[in-house]
């Protein structure tokens, strides 16, 4: 069967069996299509489920976790990017002090690869935070290199801010915390 349509004074003639192939051709393309993609969708949301973001708690891989939904976090995106930044511009000489330790072949705290959490605290109308830079010990081989071998040890560098405006103010000086011994006073 064939039907004939007319397009600007030319005559197209279009085969049905035709039409029909390219159909189930383009239906067949869609599925496979589909098939392809739906798992890698899959997983995209398995991910999103594991990522940390927002700030808070920490914790880790074998942590307690409640039910229900995580609490809210009273810091706004762009106080977190300030919080981010206090912190990083106030890690700098810690992050020279262990790049010097790890230099002349000491133990030192690897804060490049630290985890970062914070924890926010509504005391007297103001926000308090509590901000740490988790990282595990190294220590370098004679004439070694790269990052070393990892001690055992994991300790946070622990900052405290207070929320002035629009900036975070540290409220009491920086400080090291021995991560297994602070789990220990819980």
């Amino acid at each position: 069967m064939e039907d004939r349509a007319e397009s600007g004074g030319t005559t197209i003639m279009i085969s049905r069996t035709g039409t029909v192939k390219a159909a189930v051709k383009i239906a067949i393309a869609g599925l496979a299509l589909c098939a392809i993609l739906a798992p890698a969708g899959a997983r995209a949301i398995e991910v999103k489920k594991e990522m940390n973001t927002g700030g808070g708690g920490g914790g880790g891989e074998g942590a307690p976790r409640a039910a229900g939904p995580s609490m809210h976090n009273p810091l706004t995106t762009g106080q977190q990017k300030a919080l981010q930044d206090a912190v990083a511009t106030d890690s700098d000489p810690f992050l020279d002090e262990e790049s010097d330790k790890k230099t002349s072949g000491e133990p030192y705290i690897d804060l490049e690869h630290a985890a970062f959490s914070y924890i926010p605290t509504s005391k007297g109308g103001g926000l308090t935070i509590v901000a740490k830079l988790t990282g595990v010990e190294y220590k370098l081989a004679k004439g070694g290199s790269g990052r070393g071998k990892a001690t055992g040890n994991k300790k946070a560098l622990v900052f405290n801010y207070k929320l002035d405006g629009a900036k975070f103010v540290a409220s009491e000086p920086a400080k090291w915390e021995d991560v297994a011994a602070a789990a220990k006073k819980k």
